[in-house]
């Protein structure tokens, strides 16, 4: 079996599709490879929100980003618009000076970022999904023009995109952290999203990140991480929410997320970033090709 296309993108996470999905809205002949549709893109929610961490960082382009991500999910997937942050009192000071070209909102315990939001992941990857052409199956071997696949199968494309994450670094001997983090998900809602050192949004409890591994693996969660989660949450709102399962993923973080390889360019290695980034460079990599 052999199919062509002019683009072939490997990977059916969020990068992979929505470069797939611009293509496609092009009138270029996209075709998308992959084994299961999403994997480290598919937590219960997505939080994006261009203020990082404890340490209140605003992204490299966040204000450009969080644009970008507004306008294109709003066109598959209804947005939870809110991020609330809390500031220390010491901490207000230097905040206030990153949020210039934000829309925000101070309140008594902190700053609401009034257009940072959560979604839902798995029904955006089903939108993504309609209408493109995609293979499924494992690639073993990216040999430009070809990607080689499980079984004895051969996709041809003029230009190769890998969106694949951590898990198919290898085929392209991609050196990068493998970080596993894990997400409750909640008997309890909370519309509008909440973030200092965990993150609860929806029916979802996150921010739980293991050091950094050497290779890609799914380890089970341990009560460790799941009582650290619990303990942010309570910090955050008073109480410890109840839970209902958990859901393990491992974020892949490069250097650079968009750079030329062998036969075309990568679109990945975003860590916890994908889903801010992810629409912004994949228009950048859409109008290229």
């Amino acid at each position: 079996m052999l199919r062509e296309a002019e683009v072939v993108v490997l990977g059916a996470g969020v990068a992979g599709l929505a470069l797939a999905r611009l293509l496609w809205e092009r009138g270029r002949k996209v075709l998308v490879v992959a084994e299961a549709l999403g994997e480290a893109s598919r937590p219960p929610v997505a939080l994006v929100n261009p203020l990082r961490g404890r340490r209140f960082t605003l992204a490299e382009e966040g204000e450009r980003a969080l644009e970008a991500a507004l306008n294109f999910y709003s066109r598959f997937v209804p947005l939870h618009l809110g991020v609330f942050r809390p500031v220390p009192e010491k901490d207000r000071p230097k905040v206030a000076g990153r949020l210039s070209r934000l829309k925000h909102r101070w309140e008594k315990e902190g700053v609401l970022l009034e257009e940072a939001f959560w979604l839902e992941p798995r029904p955006l990857l089903e939108r993504l999904t309609e209408g493109l052409p995609l293979v499924r199956g494992r690639v073993l071997a990216w040999e430009p023009p070809y990607f080689r696949l499980q079984g004895g199968g051969r996709v041809r494309g003029e230009v190769l995109v890998y969106a694949g994450g951590g898990r198919g670094a290898h085929l392209l001997a991609l050196e990068g952290r493998y970080i596993p983090g894990l997400v409750l998900t909640l008997l309890d809602y909370f519309p509008r999203a909440i973030s200092y050192r965990v993150y609860l949004a929806g029916a979802a409890l996150g921010g739980s990140y293991l050091p950094g591994e050497e290779g890609y693996r799914l380890p089970p969660p341990t009560e460790g991480e799941v009582e650290w989660l619990l303990q942010g949450a309570e910090a955050l709102v008073g109480y410890r929410p109840r839970v209902a399962s958990l859901w393990r993923g491992v974020r892949f973080r490069l250097s650079s997320f968009l750079f030329p390889v062998e036969g075309g360019f990568a679109l990945t290695g975003f860590g916890s970033t994908g889903f801010l980034y992810v629409p912004l460079l994949a228009e950048r990599l859409a109008e290229r090709l």
